[in-house]
């Protein structure tokens, strides 16, 4: 008796499980998710400026901001259409206090303070974005308003 109910469990295994070392490895190769490869920009945020790289690649960035200066800053990711410049996003920023409806907002950083760092990542296509801390200032005035905005090109 206990053959036959060996012999009737055996028969119900996968066929996956007695399948050929070598089938079986080439299964799990054709099915194994593709890696992405992800590009690191380090961003300094200082006060008031952006340094970083001007052109990366295109595809998944991670942004590592680090706040190198005095003040509190964050860092907002911000597509520039090719119909739009940097001085029509600053001058509707800076006058009626908001993104253009005609910029993609992609992302913002959390606001840091000296000597702390952030990180945002996204999948970017080829094209130009505009790196921008958008908080105000100790006088009121946006530090996008003293230099904090940087333009960026993805290839």
């Amino acid at each position: 008796m206990r053959i036959k109910l060996f012999w009737f469990l055996l028969s119900l295994t996968p066929s996956a499980l007695v399948t050929p070392l070598d089938a079986q490895s080439r299964l799990a190769a054709t099915s194994a998710p593709r890696a992405t490869k992800v590009e690191y920009v380090l961003v300094e945020g200082a006060d008031y400026a952006f340094k970083n790289p001007p052109t990366v690649n295109n595809g998944v960035v991670t942004f590592n901001l680090m706040n190198v200066g005095q003040d509190l800053h964050s860092m907002t990711l911000l597509e520039l259409p090719a119909s739009h410049t940097l001085r029509e996003f600053l001058d509707m920023y800076h006058t009626k206090g908001i993104i253009p409806p005609w910029m993609p907002t992609l992302g913002q950083t959390n606001t840091i303070a000296p000597r702390q760092e952030t990180f945002l990542t996204a999948r970017l296509k080829p094209g130009r974005y505009i790196l921008a801390c958008l908080i105000p200032g100790r006088d009121g005035r946006a530090h996008t308003e003293k230099g904090m905005v940087q333009l960026i090109t993805v290839k």
